[in-house]
């Protein structure tokens, strides 16, 4: 059950973060036009397109954990027992864990709490407690990611992250 929530994961990290860089990037044009070419800003363009890096910047944070990119010491694997650094890298999996739950937990307070006062942002009038709800999805997706990687380490296997086919020519 897992797996099959890794991809749909997978899928909605994907289309929200490749969506939110082309509004970014489509709004940060136009607002460049408008202002050079036709004398005349659109008043919302600053606080969509930092919104949507704010929104992003979340998001990716558990493709990290996906693709095993987050910051880690990896010498003290080398210096380390195998059976040291499988225990090492369970207690960094739930280290995760833990810190997944505190987004989802004070993320979702903060989404409440804000929501509840009825705060909107200044340029756009949005609800802020929208904007804010970023922070226990992200929460939760990093969740479904460290379960993941628990499960590899538990079962005996080492966490092989999927490997991205990027070329630089």
């Amino acid at each position: 059950m897992i797996v099959w929530l890794n991809r749909i994961v997978d899928w909605i990290e994907n289309v929200l973060v490749t969506g939110l860089m082309l509004i970014a990037t489509v709004v940060a044009i136009v607002q460049v036009i408008a202002r050079y070419v036709f004398n005349n800003s659109l008043f919302w363009s600053e606080e969509l397109i930092l919104y949507s890096l704010i929104t992003m910047s979340f998001l990716t944070m558990g493709m990290g954990v996906r693709y095993a990119s987050h910051i880690s010491v990896d010498a003290v694997y080398a210096f380390a027992s195998p059976r040291t650094a499988k225990f090492l890298q369970i207690g960094a999996a739930c280290l995760g864990l833990i810190f997944a739950a505190v987004l989802v937990w004070y993320g979702g307070r903060l989404v409440l709490n804000t929501s509840r006062m009825g705060q909107l942002s200044p340029a756009m009038r949005i609800p802020v407690g929208y904007i804010y709800a970023v922070i226990p999805a992200a929460g939760i997706f990093m969740l479904l990611r460290y379960l993941l990687v628990l499960r590899e380490l538990l079962a005996g296997r080492g966490y092989e992250p999927p490997q991205v086919d990027i070329k630089t020519s």
